[in-house]
């Protein structure tokens, strides 16, 4: 872990294509002598039957780098300024304490209409 190698990411399959508006993380909560929290991430994200990944970006399209934990047992909430579809979600740590070692929760709709939410924004 602390000498991980750049391109490192932890993802997550939902299974089915769903409406996600953010990601909740924490730090690793099980030892009292090893303090681990990721600092700073990026997320990248793809829709079922696509093999290409987009990266959450900013309203000027920049990479949006979120901010993290500074200690392992408060949550901390990044909603996304735009809710985004996908099936798959990647974060990438970029920062961290003592090694790259994360809990986290994707926010989402399991019970959306993607199809009607899809067609009404193009």
């Amino acid at each position: 872990a602390p000498g991980r190698k750049n391109g490192s990411w932890i993802e997550v399959d939902l299974l089915e294509n769903k409406l996600i508006g953010g990601i909740v993380t924490w730090g690793r909560g099980d030892s009292a002598y090893v303090l681990q929290w990721v600092k700073t991430f990026n997320v990248g994200y793809r829709v079922d039957g696509s093999n290409d990944w987009t990266n959450y970006t900013n309203a000027n399209r920049s990479l949006l780098t979120f901010i993290g934990n500074e200690e392992r047992y408060q949550p901390v909430l990044n909603d996304f300024a735009v809710s985004i579809v996908a099936r798959y979600i990647r974060l990438y740590p970029l920062s961290w304490n003592y090694g790259p070692t994360m809990r986290w929760e994707v926010l989402g709709c399991a019970k959306c209409k993607l199809s009607r939410l899809i067609a009404s924004t193009f």
